[in-house]
C-alpha cells in the first residue's frame, strides 16, 4: 500500500511537471487570465476616439477585457466623476492634466489625443463671420464674449488670459444660447467641432481664418485603487506607439477632420494654461501641425 501512495505521488509530481513545461512553450497571452475588467462615465460621440484607443490599448496586453460604461439616471459633472474615481467608485476616466489630479490618481502620461484638444476653433452665427476674419491677436479677440461650462477643465484658461466668459452647465444650451446671441462664439477642440456644426449647420458655422491653442495634456487617469490597470495601459501605450498602431488609430480618425480644418492657413493665437503641472514635457504636434 505505501509503495502504491509513493509510485502515486511520484506520478503526480512528473504530470504537474509536464503541465508546467508545456505552459512555458506557450506565449503569455494565450494562456487563461483573468478578465481585465474596467468601468467609466464616457458616453457621449466626441469621446469615441478615446475609446478605440483604450481598446487598443488594452489589446496590446494580449489579455481578456471588458469594458463597462456606467450609467447614471443623473448628469455627472467631470468633477462628480473625477470623485468617483479617486474613491474606486469608477476605475479611470480621460481627462486634461492638473497637479492635483496628479496627486490623487495615476495619470498615464501620454497626451491622448496628441494637443488636438488644445487646439481650437470658434463655432459663431454667420453674421459674425466679417468681424472674426479680422482678428489676429488675443487683444483683438478680447472684446468678444465666450460661451463655457464652468465645470469643464479649460474654464479657467479663458479668465486667466483675459477673455469674456458667459457660462452654462448644460452642454446643449450653450448651442442655443449661442445661436440666440447670448455670448459671441463657442471654442470647440478641432476634434469634436465637426461633428457639433452637423448637428447645428442651419445657424452655426466655423469662424475663417482663425484658432486658438494652448496647452491642454489628456490623460487615461487610473484609479489608485486599481494599480494593476495603470501598468496594463502604459505598457500597452508604449506598444502600439512603437508598432504604429496608435498613430494609425489617430490618422482614422482625424485626418480628414485636419485637412477641413486647414490649418496652415489660420492665424494662430496662443493662449496660457496654468494648470498645466510645472515640468510637463510640451506636446509634440507633429502628427496635426505642419511647419
Amino acid at each position: 500500500m505505501l509503495v502504491s501512495l509513493q509510485i502515486g505521488f511520484a506520478m503526480s509530481l512528473m504530470v504537474s511537471g509536464l503541465i508546467f513545461c508545456v505552459l512555458m512553450l506557450f506565449p503569455a497571452e494565450f494562456r487563461a487570465e483573468e478578465v481585465i475588467h474596467i468601468r467609466h462615465y464616457h458616453l457621449q460621440p466626441r469621446h469615441g476616439f478615446a475609446l478605440k484607443l483604450l481598446e487598443l490599448v488594452l489589446e496590446k496586453n494580449g489579455a481578456p477585457y471588458r469594458i463597462e460604461a456606467v450609467q447614471s439616471p443623473e448628469v455627472l459633472t467631470e468633477g462628480r466623476v473625477e470623485k468617483m474615481v479617486v474613491n474606486g467608485e469608477l476605475d479611470m476616466l480621460f481627462i486634461s492634466t492638473s497637479a492635483e489630479r496628479e496627486r490623487t490618481m495615476i495619470p498615464i502620461k501620454v497626451p491622448i489625443y496628441r494637443g488636438l484638444l488644445g487646439l481650437r476653433l470658434l463655432l459663431i452665427t454667420p453674421e459674425n463671420n466679417e468681424k472674426f476674419k479680422n482678428i489676429t491677436t488675443l487683444k483683438q479677440l478680447k472684446p468678444y464674449v465666450a460661451g463655457h461650462n464652468p465645470h469643464w477643465s479649460d474654464f479657467h484658461v479663458f479668465k486667466e488670459n483675459g477673455l469674456r466668459v458667459v457660462s452654462s452647465t448644460n452642454y446643449q444650451l450653450l448651442f442655443e444660447m449661442l445661436k440666440h446671441g447670448r455670448f459671441d462664439y463657442f471654442s470647440r477642440g478641432v476634434n469634436e467641432v465637426w461633428g457639433e456644426l452637423a448637428l447645428h449647420s442651419d445657424d452655426l458655422i466655423i469662424a475663417d481664418n482663425i484658432m486658438l491653442f494652448y496647452q491642454h495634456p489628456v490623460y487615461f487617469f487610473v484609479s489608485k485603487h486599481r494599480p494593476d490597470l495603470a501598468a496594463v495601459l502604459e505598457q500597452g501605450l508604449a506598444k502600439a506607439t512603437e508598432d504604429g498602431s496608435y498613430r494609425a488609430l489617430f490618422d482614422r480618425y482625424y485626418a480628414d477632420t485636419l485637412k477641413k480644418a486647414n490649418l496652415n492657413n489660420r492665424t494662430m493665437i496662443f493662449l496660457n494654461n496654468t494648470a498645466v503641472p510645472v515640468g510637463t514635457a510640451p506636446i509634440d504636434t507633429s502628427w496635426w501641425l505642419t511647419p
